[in-house]
């Protein structure tokens, strides 16, 4: 204990030899608030030995000094140090690019809604975090109503648009034009345009080549366009549609008519590259 003493009243004694130093560093020029603690030591040992009075004095203000907490310290010009129940914010920007009607490829529902965007929430089957999308910065007067799909990652990975209902005769010839005038804006900006059509198959008869009083029955395709296109169409028993591509959108087109025999067009879009990425995270995880 005595021992112990003596170690605390030569510390108090080196620090206010120090402090009256005058070659010692200013703490106010080199330090602010906070993160190291700084101790200087003598190169000697002192050769004086306190009064008992100044050994009073000296163990009175050691108790007080080990009840004290240490100041944390910082060099300045260097970054401060996280405390331990603290951990530094760090912001992970995401990669976007452009994406239709002005909306981005990649962004989340909050990033959206933070360009102005409407966000109206929609039960999609197989696509989860869906919404109708209003206030669109670049709109198509054509297309009414437009939906996005995030996902669960919370990812804007696919769009589709709906055109107009159109009134339309029984050949579907308003909706094919705007059909292939939209086919070919697709193609001038994603290129590789692809369309598949499916006839429906009409029954005929003819002749029977062996007896000419008798009848054979056969079944041809349609084309496209004949004179019962639009209920073809309606029915599914045709099917008409493109498919647009680059390295990284992928664009289908395709008609379709309504409970009214009203015909519209339907562009869906998807981001290949994070469907992929999505694929391979997946993969990954397993």
């Amino acid at each position: 204990m005595r021992n112990f003493i003596l170690f605390l009243v030569n510390f108090l004694w080196i620090t206010n030899v120090l402090a009256a130093d005058d070659g010692i560093v200013s703490q106010n020029t080199l330090f602010d608030d906070a993160d190291i603690i700084v101790r200087a030591a003598p190169t000697q040992a002192p050769t004086e030995t306190p009064t008992d009075k100044n050994k009073f004095q000296a163990i009175k203000k050691a108790k007080e000094l080990l009840r004290q907490t240490p100041r944390r310290l910082t060099i300045k010009g260097l970054p401060p140090t996280a405390s331990a129940s603290q951990s530094p914010k760090q912001t992970h920007k995401r990669a976007v690019s452009a994406a239709p009607f002005g909306l981005f490829w990649n962004s989340s529902i909050t990033s959206t809604r933070e360009q102005g965007i409407k966000l109206n929430l929609v039960d999609m089957k197989d696509y989860p975090n869906s919404y109708e999308a209003f206030d669109l910065p670049k709109s198509i007067n054509f297309f009414e109503r437009v939906f996005v799909t995030y996902g669960l990652s919370d990812q804007l990975y696919r769009i589709i648009a709906y055109s107009k209902p159109i009134d339309d005769d029984s050949s579907a010839s308003k909706i094919l034009g705007h059909y292939h005038t939209y086919s070919e804006y697709l193609d001038k900006k994603y290129g590789n345009m692809q369309q598949q059509f499916s006839p429906a198959l009409i029954t005929k008869t003819i002749p029977d080549e062996k007896d000419k009083e008798k009848e054979t029955t056969i079944e041809e395709p349609a084309p496209l366009g004949n004179s019962d296109f639009l209920s073809q169409l309606a029915s599914g028993t045709a099917v008409l549609y493109s498919t647009y591509h680059n390295d990284e959108v992928e664009a289908v087109l395709s008609i379709g008519v309504n409970g009214d025999n009203q015909s519209y067009l339907v562009i869906e879009y998807r981001n290949l590259n994070i469907i992929k990425q999505l694929e391979n995270n997946t993969i990954d995880a397993l």
